[in-house]
């Protein structure tokens, strides 16, 4: 695969974990407004875990793009 088309790929996934992180955490708040924080007290990982997939997407990007010498 072409070096440039790896690197629109990784920011498309990128790009995907911040929309999928914002509209996790969006979600998150909505439900535990709703139903409650007690019933809900572990919901927050799943946003937590998308921002950390986003980071190490972007890490993995920057490093990528450093070695590629852009």
């Amino acid at each position: 695969m072409d070096q440039q088309r790896i690197l629109k790929v990784n920011k498309a996934a990128e790009k995907f974990w911040l929309v999928a992180t914002v509209f996790a955490t969006v979600v998150t708040i909505w439900i535990m407004y709703t139903d409650g924080v007690e019933r809900n007290k572990f919901l927050p990982l799943i946003p937590l875990l998308a921002g950390l997939w986003y980071v190490i997407r972007r890490i993995f990007r920057k490093r990528l793009e450093r070695d590629l010498g852009k």
